[in-house]
């Protein structure tokens, strides 16, 4: 089976450079736009199914899709971001303020860091696997709505890397990552695909997750 993993259009936090996690930011004006380009992407396509994360820009986003393809949007929880817990909301200098120690940690050592009331990556990475091994059951294509985590978590489960190589992966808002699951093993088939994106990509400077000195 195919499994396609969309993350969700860019957010209002996406542009203020602020930690979402499980919080719920809309989506902005070009995240809109991000997500009737994924749209129309699909437009075409035959045999999909459409599953996404609970999370606002998620639905929104999904809905978009599925609208265009006049089908339906199931939920799956397993599909949601890394939990920050108290980081969400707030930009990276407040954090480095009240947390700096543990924000080095998650620069060089992401793999030994739980947020303040939010989850590891481990937690996540269970998330994943389950999700991984209910698809592999599956048939057909299934188009998956989720976020910059989970779609780097899922290269990882993938290529057979270990946590510690999370930050090292790119996944910019409203990008395509193509998996095959066939005979119990997973391959990419692309990563990070924005073309359908034109001239709608988002300032990625302002992103979280990519490797930084502080």
């Amino acid at each position: 089976m195919r499994l396609m993993l969309a993350r969700h259009g860019e957010t209002t936090w996406n542009q203020d450079g602020r930690y979402q996690g499980h919080s719920n930011p809309s989506l902005s004006a070009r995240g809109e736009v991000q997500a009737q380009a994924l749209a129309e992407r699909f437009a075409a396509s035959d045999g999909i199914s459409i599953v996404a994360s609970p999370l606002m820009r998620a639905q929104a986003t999904a809905h978009i899709i599925a609208t265009r393809l006049n089908l339906p949007v199931t939920t799956d929880h397993r599909l949601m971001e890394l939990a920050y817990g108290e980081w969400e909301g707030l930009q990276q200098a407040t954090v480095k303020q009240k947390w700096p120690e543990l924000l080095r940690q998650w620069k060089r050592n992401p793999d030994q860091v739980r947020f303040p009331g939010g989850e590891s990556l481990s937690d996540m990475q269970q998330r994943v696997q389950s999700f991984f091994e209910y698809t592999a059951g599956q048939s057909g294509t299934i188009l998956a709505i989720t976020h910059d985590g989970v779609a780097r978590m899922a290269v990882l489960e993938a290529l057979g890397q270990p946590l510690s190589a999370f930050r090292n992966i790119r996944i910019e808002n409203a990008s395509m990552t193509t998996f095959t699951l066939e005979d119990g093993k997973c391959a990419i088939d692309d990563m990070n695909d924005v073309t359908h994106l034109l001239n709608l990509a988002g300032d990625t400077s302002r992103e979280l997750l990519y490797p930084a000195s502080i």
